[in-house]
Order: C-alpha cells, then sequence, then structure tokens
C-alpha cells in the first residue's frame, strides 16, 4: 500500500469526510488490537480505502461512537462498530503489504535503506506470519503475485500493462475475496485500483529508481541518454494509461448494484485520484502533494 487513494477533501460534505475519517480512524486502532501499537505506522489511506470498499460491498452503514485518538487522547475521533471484521481484513492486508515493502526495500533500496530495512524485517516477518494464519489464502494471492511480478521486472518490460497486471489482479482478488462476484464486478474494480496505483507508484519513483538502477516501467518507455525530465507528449501518454485504469474502476463500480458509501467512493475514484495523478505528472513529491 502507497497512499495514492485518497479523497478529494475539498469536495466533501462534512459528514462524509467525518465518516471517512472514521474509518481511517478505525482502521488504525484495528491494526493495534490485532498486531500491536507499533504496527499503526503503517497505517496508509490505500488500507483505509480497503475496509471502506470491503463495507461499501457488502452495503452496510458504518455506525460509529466518539473516541480519542490513541496517540493523541486529547483528539477526538470516530470509531466504527459494526464492520470489525472489515477492519481486521484490511489491517491484515496491510501487514502483508508492509512485510513485502520491506523485503523489496531490502532488493533495491541504498545501502543505508537496506541496513534500516533488515533491522526493521524481524518485526515485519513476525507480523506477516499473524496476519497469514488467519487470511492464508490471501497470503497466497499475494505471494504468487510478488514472484510474478519479480519475472517481470526482470525482464525490462516497457509495458505498462504488461507491468503493471500482476499487482492490478492481485489487489482484484484482495478486493473481492469472500465475496459474491459472480460476475466479476469486484475483480475489475480492483484491477483498475491496483493498476492505477502501480502506475502513480512508478511515476513517482522514477528520480529515485534511475539512480539506483532500479526497474521502472516509465524509465524502460521513456528514457534516453542526457535525459531525464519526461516530455509533455510521454506525459500526456502516462495520463492516458491511468485515466483508463480509473475509468475501468468506475465502470464496475457504477455497475454493482448493491453497495453503500456511494458519495464517498465516488469522491475518491472520480475526484482523489484524478487529483493524486494530476499532481504525480507535476513532479510534486510527497511532501508537497496534499488533498
Amino acid at each position: 500500500m502507497f497512499g495514492y487513494i485518497r479523497a478529494n477533501k475539498p469536495e466533501m460534505k462534512v459528514k462524509e469526510y467525518e465518516a471517512y475519517r472514521g474509518i481511517y480512524c478505525s482502521v488504525c486502532k484495528a491494526l493495534g488490537r490485532y498486531f500491536g501499537p507499533l504496527s499503526r505506522l503503517t497505517l496508509s489511506y490505500d488500507a483505509a480505502f480497503l475496509a471502506l470498499m470491503r463495507l461499501s460491498f457488502a452495503a452496510k452503514t458504518p455506525v460509529y461512537c466518539s473516541g480519542h485518538c490513541s496517540f493523541n487522547p486529547a483528539k477526538k475521533c470516530n470509531d466504527c462498530t459494526n464492520a470489525e471484521e472489515e477492519l481486521k481484513y484490511s489491517a491484515a492486508v496491510s501487514m502483508m503489504m508492509f512485510y513485502y515493502k520491506v523485503r523489496d526495500n531490502i532488493a533495491d533500496g541504498s545501502f543505508w535503506k537496506r541496513l534500516a530495512m533488515y533491522l526493521i524485517l524481524p518485526y515485519a516477518f513476525l507480523k506477516f506470519k499473524k496476519a497469514k494464519a488467519m487470511y492464508g489464502e490471501v497470503c497466497a494471492i499475494i505471494a504468487q503475485a510478488m514472484e510474478n511480478q519479480r519475472k517481470n521486472e526482470n525482464s525490462r518490460t516497457a509495458s505498462a500493462d504488461m507491468a503493471a497486471h500482476e499487482s492490478a489482479s492481485a489487489l482484484g482478488k484482495i478486493m473481492a475475496y469472500g465475496l459474491p462476484d459472480g460476475d466479476g464486478k469486484i475483480y475489475r474494480f480492483g484491477y483498475g485500483i491496483g493498476k492505477f496505483v502501480y502506475l502513480a507508484d512508478a511515476l513517482d519513483d522514477m528520480d529515485k529508481d534511475r539512480k539506483t538502477g532500479s526497474y521502472n516501467v516509465f524509465l524502460c518507455k521513456y528514457s534516453r541518454a542526457g535525459k531525464d525530465a519526461l516530455t509533455d507528449e510521454e506525459k500526456e501518454e502516462i495520463r492516458g494509461t491511468m485515466n483508463m485504469s480509473c475509468a475501468m474502476a468506475g465502470e464496475a463500480y457504477d455497475n454493482i448494484k448493491n453497495k453503500s458509501l456511494e458519495p464517498i467512493v465516488e469522491n475518491i475514484i472520480f475526484d482523489g485520484m484524478y487529483v493524486t495523478m494530476n499532481q504525480l505528472l507535476k513532479g510534486k513529491n510527497k511532501n508537497e502533494r496534499s488533498l
């Protein structure tokens, strides 16, 4: 999970934002309940989005009680009381992804980053084992996707569709896991979101990957000797590919009949994702981006 799937707060009603923030806070508390207080440091907007979508596809309307932030007791927050399974699932997937992110950083990071990741690895593996015991089938989905992803990256493919396929397919399966999805609409929704996240991460990491020599599909496709910045034409081509991912997710979501929380979900997939994409194409780094 990388934090690219976020709401566009200025376009939300107050009650919608409070409900969205309540799910975010509830995932944080679920991480603490199931994996200990340090696990809360892995919290991301993508994990909150997974919980939100699982609630939506289960056609549940969240019920909240007033509470306080565990990190800042003076700060009030809402806690969702009728979504324990969805919150537990999101927390477990978050810890699985954290473990694989640590391994990925060990494989591709700088010396000091690898050293830091080696120190974190025992903790990440311990929490990964606990998450695997909860959802072994989901863990197998992620593990297979990571193996296939590594093969694709070793081939240095310049195809964005091919490079993103394994990650996108994995998120489609994770999104649909345990839910009735005979027509594959939930899977297609997750696939579109997963493809967008992969491409957003590749776009965000271009400068870093250029320096380290790590695989990046956009570097393979567009990199030329003596050239660092993308041209306007290349940016528009990337925009078109990412727009198609958004459109796939949006079309699949529109065709799902039994769902809840539509205003929040639609804000994220029709506004928030486009804001993220535009900020990345402008070259804004993680500290400069805001929603």
